[in-house]
């Protein structure tokens, strides 16, 4: 059988594209910085994807076919505070996984996970992968230089990889540090009496591209499976929905009455797209894929997932 390796296997996207492959019948291995998988019974090498040879011996032992590049700092703000850390990571990393993948299996499929950072904050409508990228903070100029490098691995070696500009995904699992998380663990505490009965936001003056994490790692599945060579896949919904939208249904979803607070640090200190709305017509003809997950759904899960974390 041959094996599907995740970089990046303990993250939020890692966890669900793992279980989502062993639900097709491939076998997983992964690759992480944490000292244990947090997935039973599948081969995991703790790698720092910025060591090159660390990642290439690791190659060498587990033997991939597809490799799904998940590994790297996925949090904008994060880029911006740290902006050499973040660029080393991502990019060097990139390099490192796919150097590895040159050496030991160039017969095999890579995908490299972008982000919709990757557009210009002054885009408007339905942004397909025509548009020209023009990232304005690092978090989205390291993903967009993922992706300059991998086409000319492509251009000058003849390995097969692909790319998405994936945009905003939720669900259970995700980390607090992104909207939706963040507001549905501050309502799980209130319910709990850890925190006063109010939520704390930011600017809701915004509209994203939500999708669901399940769909979006079938995307990726499905990309790997029917999409071509040297492709850039948007990842998305094709639909905006306001924050102040989403806040009014996690809300209502609350056993406490929630008094709602506006926290000036909250607010972001850079600029930001208002609306930005991704074109995944190229994503929906060449694979197949359709998102099933309604986003009433992916947040009644999210709840659910921190009612019993907190629990």
């Amino acid at each position: 059988m041959s094996t599907s390796l995740i970089t990046g296997i303990n993250g939020f996207a890692g966890r669900h594209l793992a279980a989502l492959l062993l639900e097709k019948g491939r076998s997983v291995a992964g690759l992480g910085i944490e000292a244990t998988c947090s997935l039973d019974n599948i081969p995991y090498e703790v790698v720092d994807i910025t060591d090159s040879d660390s990642v290439a011996q690791a190659f060498a032992r587990l033997a991939p076919q597809d490799i799904y590049h998940l590994a790297g700092v996925s949090f904008p703000a994060e880029a911006d505070r740290t902006p050499r850390s973040a660029l080393d990571i991502n990019i060097t990393g990139t390099i490192s996984v796919i150097d590895a993948m040159k050496r030991y299996c160039a017969q095999g499929k890579l995908l490299v996970v972008g982000s919709s950072k990757e557009y210009d904050t002054n885009a408007e409508g339905l942004i397909s992968e025509e548009s020209l990228p023009n990232p304005s903070n690092f978090y989205g100029i390291s993903k967009y230089a993922t992706e300059l490098i991998g086409l000319q691995y492509c251009r000058q070696y003849g390995l097969d990889i692909r790319f998405t500009r994936s945009f905003n995904h939720t669900g259970p699992g995700q980390s607090q540090l992104f909207v939706c998380s963040d507001w549905a663990k501050q309502i799980a505490r209130a319910e709990k009496g850890d925190i006063p009965q109010e939520i704390n936001v930011g600017d809701l003056n915004v509209e994203i591209d939500f999708s669901d994490v399940r769909d979006v790692v079938n995307a990726y599945w499905l990309i790997m499976e029917k999409g071509g060579r040297s492709q850039v896949y948007n990842v998305c919904s094709g639909v905006t929905r306001p924050l102040s939208e989403i806040l009014a249904f996690v809300t209502k979803k609350s056993s406490v009455p929630l008094r709602v607070i506006e926290e000036s640090g909250r607010l972001r200190k850079v600029k930001t797209y208002r609306r930005l709305a991704g074109d995944n017509r190229k994503l929906r003809a060449e694979t197949g894929w359709e998102p099933k997950i309604p986003i009433e759904k992916t947040l009644d899960d999210l709840l659910r997932y921190w009612r019993i974390e907190l629990a």
